[in-house]
């Protein structure tokens, strides 16, 4: 693995994150207005997955090859 292996990782979570984000917004919105208690269901997990890709960590390889490099 190489430092940019280790970028294209990081920015390929986030992408992925923001993806799902807008998704789970929508799905809130409605599910809000239609039926809550099911809409918050299936909502509050997508939010919690988006912000876990967003905010995911380094793996330990990347975080070694980032810092070695600088």
């Amino acid at each position: 693995m190489n430092r940019q292996d280790c970028v294209n990782q990081k920015w390929s979570s986030r992408t992925i994150g923001i993806i799902i984000l807008p998704l789970a917004i929508a799905l809130g919105a409605l599910g809000f207005l239609i039926l809550p208690v099911v809409g918050l269901f299936f909502a509050v997990p997508l939010f919690i997955l988006s912000f876990a890709f967003i905010a995911a960590p380094e793996s330990n390889i990347c975080r070694l090859i980032l810092n070695k490099q600088r």
